[in-house]
């Protein structure tokens, strides 16, 4: 397949001789055909990439989770992911982990429909907390002047966290060890104040108001979110099942 060096392959803008990357699209003025190995280069550096890569990411959103939604929503966006876009690479890998690994993301003693739905649907269940929790904490925080869409983004990451937990604590330990229905009810509960206080401290770094009081309202949201989704869910399936 012959390529034409002197044209952009990707906006077709004429490339001025020796230039490296497009002046008008910034891509790569040289491309080839596609191998095997450059394809696993990308995901490297897709993965590892110092300026804008998933590690590049995670840590930040570990210890700073509040202020890199902060940085989105006033406009330094250039090194982060698309909040939703990050979102949504995110619990459909981990998704795709709890449908293989066959982890119960809902314990009861008992079978139930909507044990068996939230089983099937787990990233539905994900993707809706996070406009829930979004609304939630445009109620709690609404002196802070944010309005739904940056509480989106705030939420959109935080979430994004909560999920990866799901994907590389819970469900490795879970195919490891195999616990008892009491033992998986437990990590569930203990996984939730994990999640909720991971979400008050997010909150204190995002709101504009006192550090303590934010943290407060941002664990309330969290709570609020999850009685809010399995109050939904059970109300739903009531419908679905009568």
């Amino acid at each position: 397949m012959a390529i034409d060096l002197n044209y952009c392959q990707n906006c077709g803008s004429a490339l001025a001789r020796g230039e490296n990357y497009c002046s008008h699209c910034g891509q790569e003025a040289r491309t080839s055909r596609l191998t095997l190995t450059q394809l696993w280069h990308d995901l490297l550096h897709a993965l590892t990439h110092v300026d804008r890569s998933v590690l590049s990411l995670l840590r930040p959103l570990l210890i700073w989770p509040g202020y890199v939604a902060r940085d989105y929503v006033e406009g330094k966006r250039k090194r982060y992911f698309r909040p939703l876009s990050w979102l949504v690479v995110i619990v459909g890998l981990v998704s795709a982990e709890i449908v293989v690994s066959g982890f119960h993301v809902a314990i009861a003693n008992n079978p139930s429909p909507l044990l068996n739905v939230l089983q099937r649907h787990v990233n539905l269940v994900f993707l809706f907390q996070v406009p829930l929790l979004a609304l939630f904490c445009r109620l709690l925080f609404r002196r802070d002047g944010f309005n739904s869409a940056e509480f989106l983004v705030l939420a959109a990451y935080t979430v994004s966290v909560r999920t990866l937990f799901f994907g590389v604590v819970l469900v490795p330990l879970s195919s490891i060890f195999h616990p008892s229905p009491t033992a998986q009810v437990f990590a569930a509960y203990a996984s939730f104040i994990v999640w909720a206080v991971y979400f008050g401290f997010a909150a204190s770094q995002f709101s504009t108001g006192g550090r303590t009081v934010a943290s407060f309202k941002g664990v309330l949201a969290a709570i609020l979110t999850q009685a809010a989704t399995q109050a939904m869910a059970s109300f739903a399936a009531t419908l679905w099942f009568r």
